[in-house]
């Protein structure tokens, strides 16, 4: 059996989030994002011309590049790139870009935790600012469990070193189901589902956010603003 699944006192709330729109000149789209003091630069370019080698017949191709603020190449940042695309692939409605690339660019500024689940919000507010064509957004929550079972939700660099077990779930903005998800550490199928029901509950205020945001193209846009 397992025990119930504990939490602290403002342990289930995210951090503030903000986001600035359009900081880069030379790119069709971009978006800084902030998820507390973790922060995130994506520019989205497209639809473009696509090498020949990733041309497609009936789909625009989609290319994510992410780079670390170490500016190093590693195992990580694949792992961090193909989670994205695969967050990303049916957002972008490729059927209608036909024999073009999507190319987005994923910059770390700074880790204090919850990394993967910035860069996956900030490119969705970069390509909803872009005018290409969407067939939805996501968006993503990142929690962990503690050795004694208490959750946190958009935990800090700090609070990470506690997790027994990490959680990042993306989620689609039409009927909240998962899309993609990263978790390691050890659980049980009863924690997972309620972690899940967390995360899901909690997604509400980001999609919340990316409303604001796109009200507010042209301003920095807070979470309580």
């Amino acid at each position: 059996m397992v025990a119930e699944t504990k939490t602290m006192a403002n342990s289930l709330n995210l951090r503030r989030m903000i986001c600035e729109t359009n900081v880069l000149s030379r790119s069709d789209c971009s978006a800084i994002f902030s998820q507390g003091s973790t922060q995130v630069i994506v520019s989205a370019n497209g639809p473009a011309e696509v090498k020949l080698r990733n041309a497609e017949s009936d789909n625009s191709h989609l290319e994510v590049q992410y780079r670390s603020n170490a500016g190093l190449e590693d195992i990580q940042n694949r792992l961090v790139e193909s989670i994205i695309k695969r967050s990303f692939v049916r957002v972008v409605a490729t059927s209608a870009y036909s024999h073009t690339a999507v190319y987005v660019y994923v910059q770390e500024m700074t880790d204090k935790g919850g990394l993967l689940a910035c860069a996956i919000n900030a490119t969705s507010l970069a390509l909803i600012t872009s005018g290409i064509e969407l067939n939805f957004t996501v968006a993503a929550v990142h929690c962990i469990m503690c050795d004694d079972g208490t959750l946190i939700l958009d935990p800090d660099d700090k609070q990470i070193k506690r997790a027994r077990s990490s959680f990042t779930f993306v989620f689609d903005s039409i009927a909240k189901n998962t899309v993609t998800s990263y978790v390691h550490g050890s659980f049980a199928f009863e924690e997972y589902e309620k972690v899940v029901a967390v995360c899901r509950e909690a997604v509400e205020k980001i999609f919340d956010f990316y409303r604001k945001v796109t009200l507010n193209i042209t301003k920095v846009v807070t979470d309580d603003s």
